[in-house]
């Protein structure tokens, strides 16, 4: 299980980390995830996962982080409430 898990974690980090769009949809699209078509929201979307992950590389973080605050948002992620009845 543990092995897995490494496997997922250097395949995703491999795949964000390298800021290449192809290699990044098919990353996604190989996990069975549809990403967004617009470019400012694909991008923005990235930079916030990388800003989370908390072994990307420094400078990559502030890339990031810079890139979002230059398009006026933030690092956090907002999940929706969860709403039980």
């Amino acid at each position: 299980m543990k092995a897995r898990i490494a496997s997922f974690v250097k395949e995703r980090n491999e795949a964000l980390f390298s800021l290449d769009r192809k290699r990044i949809e098919a990353y996604f699209e190989k996990r069975g995830v549809e990403t967004p078509k617009e470019d400012i929201v694909f991008w923005a979307g990235i930079y916030k996962c990388i800003c989370h992950i908390t072994s990307a590389p420094p400078e990559l973080v502030e890339q990031a982080k810079t890139w979002l605050h230059e398009h006026g948002m933030s690092e956090e992620i907002y999940l929706p409430a969860m709403q039980y009845s």
